[in-house]
């Protein structure tokens, strides 16, 4: 009996632009014998087929079953229509009116069907350096608009030869992308060394001879440019530190291959999955080889250590083994994107730019993670990561929101329809051109995704730059506490809606008392918290420039406790009378600054150069002395009830340290005891909050906790005493994980009002 022809609308949603879709569509439908057409709808991907009702079924099946490598589909919408007559199948323009919000395929590393056409001589894409196809090459990095066409993204001032379009439209084995280009029509690889320019493979040639005799160049990359160098030559990193204006921060280091990384750092099956993830993040290892400089890493114990994720990496790494990979950005400024940017800077210490002409539309840095306890955690979350969005319980408003995040480490989130898109790490909102590539990617964000925000959300703290930026746009505005944001960040990711014991470290944020800080424990459940317990105040001087002198730090705490007689500084008098007179003073409960005045008092750094550094020293101090076998000074918080909270007592453990200086105790053992002295609170606050709440679930979150050392001895005190420890994965625990607490906590007030 013959089978009855029938109509179907298809919608298909989800990560379903960029990778392919259209062509994979027209070859199965003309597989199957279905006629009818396929266009992109802003995000959404829409069919009209008409076929036999057993092959219509087959095709449904096979969408679902046998789609692209790269897409993800999250629904298939199909009904029914009237008859409609085509004569076949076809690809048509696309629409770009989108009636849903986007999910846009974040840039994809170079996959290994391209990387085999790179080496094949006998292949027209031989030695290409922007080889791509429907799995792999630069997404979210080109994109003007939706639907994801040539002509919406940076590849629309390259026309496509006639070779090329035979290939893209092509029923072969091989599947090429919109970005298709070849060596005649594709972006030309071009070597600036300001005497000279060379093209194509020559400037391939001439960028491996300048870094192979110690060059630093700048190549431009997906979301903007590196500078690269030698990571054994000693002079060479040392330039490159001069032009970057970075004297101690670590490098990261581009190898070939899994192979060349552990011929340098010890690597678990975990962190080797990571490294050859789709995201290709810098994922920090414990290293050994002593080739390296000691310029790369400094005093870190950890090597920054990545994979290629482009031809152009991958055909320079096979030249010149392994090269240091560093944003392009003088310190604490934005990555350099813009090639008029780049070629604009005079400085003896840059020997050429390596570039092309294709325009990055959005700025990306490489994303950063680690392995804790088996499991992958981010700390800076950019390329290969955004702007895939984050699934949030379904369970709340369905109202648009912005989240301004902090102010450093900004990053921003959209929030819409149970999905949270986060921005890409940004840098700190003090500086102008980090503000301006903020605004700017709001701007590219909402427009993208057809997210017009109704509510805007930001921290309590009435100088942050972040939150002044919600006060333009007219909204709703819903404050957050800064620590309340931390742990609401991990309870968003873990779908967490039980109460949980909250314990938030980081080095300051606007507290309700008008205080700083830093030290907290908090009971959360929904858009509510209530603060159980946190560590004593201590009065600080100089404002900002506390975070950053952890010897003014230091000097403030010696002074809190009485101990003037310790103190070696020609600030002494003026601070004494700033505290005495409450000038420029605010009171801290902080972790952060603790840590900074430990490391201070034991000598072990009295300066952050950058983020963080003093608390560094003191966990890679203390982390020796454990390997070293070095028993732990015993040190151990006081605490004390005050209705119905717990105040630690910071200054006891100041006090002690002091002792155990003056009983000629090992610095090392000091800086252990110190560590150990504050996993074992954590441990006994979170105990008798249990005893009194019945509570068993405790996040850990906030920039202390990116002290390894700690984190995992946390975690393991915690679990081992029968708790559910729950931490920060796919946002950072310091201040760019932000954003995604302050709309969870946003959507659940919102959802209150509307009950």
């Amino acid at each position: 009996m013959k089978e009855y022809k029938l109509s179907l609308v298809i919608r298909i949603l989800g990560v379903v632009q960029g990778v392919g879709f259209r062509p994979f569509v027209n070859r199965l439908a003309q597989e199957i014998g279905i006629v009818g057409q396929v266009k992109n709808d802003g995000g959404i991907v829409n069919i009209t087929a008409t076929g036999d009702k057993q092959a219509l079924e087959s095709f449904l099946l096979r969408l679902k079953n046998e789609c692209p490598e790269k897409a993800s589909i999250t629904d298939i919408i199909s009904y029914e229509i009237p008859l409609t007559a085509f004569s076949n199948f076809s690809i048509v323009e696309s629409d770009s009116f989108d009636k849903e919000t986007a999910i846009i395929p974040e840039d994809l590393p170079m996959c290994e069907s391209c990387k085999k056409e790179l080496y094949d001589k006998k292949s027209r894409h031989y030695l290409n350096p922007f080889i791509s196809c429907v799995s792999c090459g630069p997404r979210y990095s080109i994109i003007n608009s939706l639907p994801y066409d040539r002509c919406r993204t940076a590849m629309i001032d390259f026309e496509m030869c006639e070779e090329c379009k035979a290939e893209y439209s092509s029923k072969g084995i091989r599947d090429y992308s919109q970005t298709i280009s070849c060596h005649n029509c594709g972006p030309k690889l071009i070597l600036n060394t300001n005497e000279n320019i060379f093209l194509a493979k020559e400037a391939l040639e001439q960028a491996a001879l300048i870094l192979k005799n110690g060059g630093v160049l700048a190549i431009k990359g997906i979301g903007g440019y590196h500078f690269a160098c030698s990571p054994f030559m000693d002079e060479t990193l040392k330039k490159l530190r001069l032009l970057k204006n970075r004297e101690k921060k670590p490098f990261a280091i581009m190898f070939g291959n899994i192979e060349e990384i552990k011929k340098y750092c010890t690597l678990s099956l975990e962190e080797e999955q990571l490294l050859l993830s789709p995201a290709r993040p810098i994922v920090l290892l414990p290293f050994y080889n002593k080739f390296i400089s000691v310029h790369v890493c400094r005093e870190s114990r950890f090597l920054g250590a990545f994979l290629p994720y482009t031809p152009l990496q991958q055909l320079l790494l096979d030249i010149c083994g392994p090269l240091v990979m560093t944003s392009a950005n003088i310190s604490d400024e934005p990555i350099i994107k813009d090639d008029a940017a780049i070629l604009a800077i005079k400085s003896n210490y840059l020997d050429g730019v390596l570039y092309n002409t294709r325009k990055i539309e959005v700025p990306l840095d490489d994303s950063v993670a680690r392995i804790v306890n088996g499991k992958q955690q981010l700390i800076r979350r950019s390329r290969g990561f955004v702007p895939l969005p984050i699934n949030i319980d379904g369970d709340l408003t369905h109202r648009a929101i912005f989240a301004a995040g902090a102010d450093l480490k900004a990053a921003f989130c959209l929030f819409k329809n149970a999905k949270a898109y986060m921005s890409q790490y940004f840098g700190d909102m003090e500086s102008l051109n980090v503000y301006d590539v903020y605004k700017n990617n709001y701007y590219h964000m909402t427009s993208l995704f057809k997210i017009i925000p109704e509510y805007a959300s930001c921290d309590m703290h009435p100088d942050y730059f972040s939150s002044r930026f919600t006060n333009a746009f007219g909204l709703k505005i819903i404050p957050v506490q800064h620590h309340h944001a931390h742990i609401a960040s991990v309870m968003a990711e873990h779908h967490l809606k039980e109460k949980v014991i909250g314990v938030a470290f980081d080095g300051s944020g606007y507290g309700d008392d008008g205080a700083i800080w830093g030290g907290e424990f908090l009971v959360c459940k929904g858009a509510s918290y209530q603060r159980a317990a946190h560590l004593s105040y201590v009065p600080i001087c100089g404002g900002d420039n506390a975070s950053k002198d952890a010897l003014l730090c230091a000097m403030c705490y010696l002074l809190a406790v009485g101990r003037e007689d310790l103190i070696k500084d020609i600030r002494l008098e003026t601070v004494k009378v700033a505290i005495a007179k409450n000038i420029s003073i605010q009171k801290y409960s902080s972790m952060g600054r603790l840590f900074d005045a430990v490391s201070a008092i034991l000598n072990i750094k009295t300066y952050n150069s950058y983020e963080g550094e003093c608390a560094i020293a003191l966990e890679n101090l203390a982390f020796k002395s454990q390997a070293d076998g070095i028993e732990p000074y015993h040190l151990d918080f006081e605490v004390i009830e005050i209705d119905e909270t717990y105040e630690i007592n910071q200054l006891s453990i100041i006090n002690q340290i002091i002792k155990g200086m003056e009983n000629n105790a090992d610095k090392g053992a000091l800086a252990l005891g110190f560590h150990k002295a504050i996993s074992k609170i954590v441990l006994s606050i979170c105990q008798n909050l249990r005893e009194k709440s019945f509570l068993n679930a405790v996040v850990l979150s906030g920039g202390v906790f990116a002290n390894m050392l700690l984190l995992e001895d946390c975690i393991n005190s915690l679990t081992n005493d029968g708790f559910r420890v729950y931490f920060n994965q796919t946002v950072p625990m310091n201040d760019g994980g932000i954003a995604l607490g302050q709309a969870f906590i946003a959507a659940q007030k919102i959802k209150e009002e509307e009950v």
